[in-house]
């Protein structure tokens, strides 16, 4: 039903998170390179957790900006009926948030994330992004019965991050396809820019990157759809990038999208 993809591992390679039925848990298809993928739902602890829900939307964000990627998961039945059995399944569900414990498995933290993930809807969509540019990665979703739900990400003080927004001129404008590996703090991060996301919906374009303690960045690479490979070093912390293919970093005006009132 959805799917998210991230390098949950800081292998270089992306994996597959995939969402399923009730009563079928969510695989988490690791990424052993030479397009050789392994089932480590149960050995990463995520399969229990999802199993008794419909899962849909679905993302690899970094919840707490420690540099790992973690999971979040959306569900609710697809049969109003449910809720006249004496138990089992119901029409409502609330949502699922596995932390990445940084050694290939995740916990269910639920519970500890805020009651806003308890309370049981029927989710189809989810999207990530930095709603309010404050540096944390905040999520939006969609509900087949009800209004949208923004839940605010209020961050862990103390923790660093950066965002990258690109521009292509050779390459595709939005810089779909785009890889970026950044290093800082003794850690290596890659993500990839992707049209689409989870369920019927649309992550930030930008780039987040969650940096744990460390107020410098050593080097941002960027491969561009082109082939052209672009390298930004010695990057300050907790800021927002803008980077236009063959020129580096500018200012944010010089990526916008042109209006025909501007061209006034």
């Amino acid at each position: 039903m959805g799917l998210a993809v991230g390098d949950y591992l800081h292998n270089g390679r992306p994996s597959l998170f995939v969402t399923n039925f009730s009563d079928e848990y969510g695989n988490l298809f690791r990424n052993d390179g030479a397009w050789i993928f392994s089932d480590v739902s149960y050995k990463s602890g995520v399969a229990l957790p999802s199993l008794p829900y419909v899962k849909w939307g679905t993302a690899f964000f970094d919840a707490d900006n420690d540099g790992w990627l973690d999971l979040i998961v959306v569900s609710g039945h697809v049969y109003p009926q449910v809720d006249s059995l004496p138990s089992g399944a119901r029409y409502r569900e609330p949502k699922v948030l596995e932390l990445n414990q940084k050694d290939g498995t995740f916990c269910d933290a639920s519970e500890q994330s805020g009651a806003a993930l308890s309370i049981p809807r029927v989710s189809r969509g989810l999207a990530a992004g930095d709603l309010f540019n404050d540096g944390n990665v905040d999520l939006v979703v969609e509900d087949l019965i009800g209004e949208p739900m923004i839940l605010k990400n209020s961050g862990v003080p103390g923790r660093h991050w950066v965002s990258f927004e690109l521009q292509g001129t050779r390459s595709n404008r939005l810089a779909i396809g785009a890889r970026v590996k950044m290093i800082a703090g003794g850690m290596t991060q890659t993500e990839e820019i992707r049209s689409g996301g989870s369920y019927l919906s649309q992550n930030d374009l930008r780039v987040h990157f969650g940096l744990n303690t460390a107020t410098n960045i050593d080097s941002v690479e960027i491969r561009w759809p082109s082939g052209k490979i672009e390298t930004l070093k010695n990057l300050d912390a907790d800021r927002f990038y803008c980077v236009l293919e063959g020129r580096g970093i500018v200012s944010p005006e010089k990526i916008r999208p042109v209006t025909p009132a501007s061209t006034k």
